[in-house]
């Protein structure tokens, strides 16, 4: 764990900006010109090399072969995530298939509870209250307008499940491996259950009539969105207890919805934009409250 406030600081920022920058990942998937499950495979293919460069660049040393098993269970973890999350983009909103999916910290934080005896004090009681509140008032105010569906919130929620169970495997081996190697092996076994899941659901790897943007959507899903936005957690992961930092992943609905008003015309109302409000004083009161 942390040693300074310094370095607190920093940990803490780099999961909310992970979470802010993996809240394009919808739109990048609404853009797309390939079948959900395709999409997360080229999102995972072309995020190695980067992040095999950047292990290389940083000397990071190679994982015990308890730990590689490890992250490769974290990794078909998060691509079950990844499947039942593209699933409920194509029959809710943007912004409620992210809330939905983002349901992870009041899992992870049980767990954490009784896992690795992390503390849950009144502080983060009242801060994931205000900010459970806020979700709700999100979701509600895309319910009256008619958008979503109840299976497609479903499957959002489905989908926080196995990302909790991702955080929650990564989180036990950062402390021995670093975040580079952590994030190229669960990437890589991501990568292989996507294909599988590609195969499965009968979609096509690559369509005739591809374009380059289409392409760059892609390499866009893998360079920055994964890259950056889950490597940036992945390190915070292991600086942070994880009752702190999956509740600073609450940052991403607020983002997806915001990107989903600018692009698709998902607009917010008054409910919703005072929900988006109330999950993030209840991400400062719970990050005030680890202090």
């Amino acid at each position: 764990m942390l040693q300074t406030p310094a370095q607190r600081t920093r940990a803490i920022l780099a999961v909310a900006l992970g979470a802010a920058i993996i809240g394009l990942a919808p739109v990048g998937m609404r853009f797309s010109e390939l079948g959900p499950q395709a999409t997360a495979f080229w999102r995972f293919a072309f995020a190695i090399p980067m992040l095999a460069l950047i292990a290389l660049v940083l000397k990071a040393p190679a994982s015990s072969t308890r730990d590689t098993r490890l992250l490769v269970v974290a990794g078909a973890c998060f691509a079950l995530d990844m499947a039942l999350w593209h699933a409920a983009l194509g029959l809710t909103t943007v912004a409620n298939a992210t809330l939905f999916s983002n349901m992870t910290p009041i899992l992870a934080a049980a767990a954490g509870w009784l896992l690795f005896k992390e503390r849950i004090g009144k502080g983060w009681l009242l801060g994931a209250g205000i900010a459970v509140v806020g979700a709700a008032l999100m979701s509600l105010s895309r319910a009256q307008e008619g958008q979503g569906t109840f299976t497609g919130d479903a499957l959002g929620m489905a989908s926080a499940v196995w990302y909790a169970a991702y955080l929650l495997v990564l989180r036990g081996v950062r402390d021995r491996v670093g975040a580079a190697v952590a994030m190229l092996t669960t990437t890589a076994a991501a990568m292989v259950c996507a294909a599988i899941a590609t195969v499965v659901m009968g979609e096509p790897f690559v369509i005739t009539h591809m374009t380059l943007q289409g392409w760059l959507v892609l390499i866009f899903l893998g360079v920055f969105v994964h890259t950056f936005g889950q490597g940036l957690i992945a390190y915070g992961l292991g600086q942070l207890p994880i009752t702190l930092s999956t509740v600073l992943l609450w940052v991403q609905p607020v983002s997806a919805a915001v990107w989903g008003w600018l692009l698709f015309s998902e607009g917010l109302s008054a409910a919703g934009i005072l929900g988006a409000v109330l999950i993030l004083a209840g991400v400062f009161v719970v990050q005030r409250e680890r202090r």
